[in-house]
């Protein structure tokens, strides 16, 4: 419970001439009602209606709540609150404990954010929109983010939970916040959290919330004994999580085989996201296919990858070009095969380029619809 109450709350901010002299750092207003409604019973009371031309100054007209604008509440404990249409433009709120509460219509725009907790809070209609307000380390697992404008760039390096390892939570925020962009029709935001979301999804395969407190463990003890003490921390840490997904203990659970094809779906093409790596990936393997071309009829005394009709040499750019045609599933008539194992490694080609053009093709449509 709160140590003061909402008549308390609000003769102190007359005190204080203000909201921006206010200094609420480390206090305790859990579950205190600031919302709109419970401020015009208030002003009822006092005479006041939303009519007249002179309001107190804790109060809002614009969004017909409390008045925070620029007050330091960094610290403070709002858990369960009631901050319906509250005003907190510019407000300190870094590692606030706002678990539960409620912010349906409030305006948080330039506040700072920072590391607080969210956990559960209702953020309906909420306005986080500003390139200044920092939600980066915010906790925000279980809020309600309904219609809340918001930008990806405003979470930094990540939410709190992924900063603080908790993959599976972290991946439940991320797709909540998805859905809230798809909700305003961002749909480059809704596409980095869906990146975000997988990605989330990839670590709680491996090395998994189990495995990090595994590695933790072991490193507090492989340094104190053996050739380890003699090594980097770095790579001793490397080292632990090539053994643990070598051979897991079995009290940590992780999905190798989901934590493979992840990574595979994020090194092609960012989870169906980026269609232009693909254009890297065709290059690489056109150049790739064409050395092996190259060294396979260098190192024989006959051709066995590919021959001239006219019986010409080849140069190094006719394999590329070879290996270009075979990939793209073309046929030059001055070309063909000079064995049935060139005419097999021409065909896996063709079979890998055709897979990346249908790819290319997907994620194309997908990126175009989203944009």
């Amino acid at each position: 419970m709160s140590d003061i109450t909402t008549e308390q709350f609000l003769d102190l901010l007359l005190r204080e001439g203000g909201p921006k002299r206010l200094n609420l750092a480390g206090r305790d207003l859990s579950e205190i009602d600031l919302s709109g409604e419970a401020l015009e019973d208030l002003m009822e009371e006092m005479g006041l209606d939303l009519a007249t031309t002179k309001w107190p100054s804790w109060f809002e007209p614009w969004t017909k709540g409390i008045s925070l604008t620029g007050a330091n509440l960094r610290d403070a404990h709002f858990r369960m609150a009631d901050l319906r249409n509250a005003c907190l433009e510019g407000a300190d709120l870094r590692h606030a404990d706002m678990a539960g509460a409620f912010l349906q219509e409030a305006t948080l725009e330039t506040a700072d954010l920072r590391d607080a907790n969210l956990t559960g809070a209702v953020l309906s209609h909420t306005v986080l929109w500003s390139n200044t307000t920092s939600l980066e380390g915010a906790r925000l697992y279980g809020a309600r983010i309904l219609f809340s404008p918001c930008s990806s760039e405003q979470f930094g390096k990540g939410v709190g939970e992924e900063l603080a390892g908790e993959w599976l939570r972290a991946r439940e925020v991320y797709l909540t916040l998805r859905h809230n962009f798809l909700d305003l029709g961002r749909h480059s935001d809704a596409s980095w959290a869906y990146r975000k979301e997988q990605h989330m999804d990839r670590l709680a395969s491996f090395p998994s919330e189990e495995g990090d407190r595994w590695v933790k463990d072991e490193m507090a003890i492989t340094p104190k004994s053996g050739l380890s003490k003699w090594l980097p921390a770095g790579l001793v840490k490397r080292l632990l999580y090539l053994r643990l997904f070598l051979r897991p203990p079995k009290a940590v659970p992780m999905k190798r085989r989901r934590f493979l094809g992840n990574l595979v779906q994020d090194a092609i093409c960012e989870y169906g996201e980026n269609p232009w790596r693909l254009f890297g990936w065709a290059g690489a393997l056109v150049t790739l296919f064409a050395m092996v071309y190259y060294f396979i009829d260098l190192a024989g005394s006959s051709p066995i990858a590919l021959e001239r009709v006219a019986g010409q040499p080849l140069s190094p750019l006719d394999y590329f070009v070879y290996s270009l045609a075979s990939l793209s599933t073309m046929h030059f008539a001055r070309f063909e095969p000079a064995t049935t194992f060139g005419a097999f490694l021409a065909s896996v080609e063709g079979i890998i380029g055709i897979s990346l053009f249908a790819l290319f093709m997907y994620t194309l449509g997908r990126k175009l619809s989203n944009e």
